[in-house]
């Protein structure tokens, strides 16, 4: 028999703690995936997503999520956070994005033109 200190590390790896607590939650959309033959993607999956426009004229997109209900408890929190702040965005919205759009735009202000800003679904 072994004891703790001498079992190797096969049998039982190293414990990490809190690991999944930071880790980022991917959004799981199989009825709004795209199929391609007899595979299913996400990454092109439609949804929602918040758009915070800045007066710079920069802006963030964030939260991509393809449930309307979702969306909305999101952007209501949002705008709940930046209302009392000396620092305030100039509009705060929700758009129709692909998760594809959302998970390669820029985490910081982006002013490209073609990122979306529309609220229609599907339509840019």
């Amino acid at each position: 028999m072994l004891s703790a200190l001498t079992r190797s590390l096969s049998i039982s790896p190293p414990r990490r703690l809190n690991a999944g607590r930071w880790s980022a939650r991917l959004p799981t959309a199989p009825s709004a995936a795209a199929g391609v033959g007899d595979v299913a993607s996400t990454e092109y999956a439609w949804g929602y997503a918040v758009r915070r426009q800045w007066p710079d004229g920069a802006h963030d997109l964030f939260g991509f999520t393809p449930r309307a209900d979702l969306a909305q408890r999101r952007l209501d929190r949002d705008r709940d956070y930046w209302r009392s702040g000396p620092v305030r965005p100039t509009a705060v919205y929700l758009v129709a994005a692909n998760a594809a759009d959302v998970n390669r735009h820029p985490v910081n202000g982006c002013r490209r033109s073609g990122c979306p800003d529309s609220t229609q679904r599907g339509q840019r």
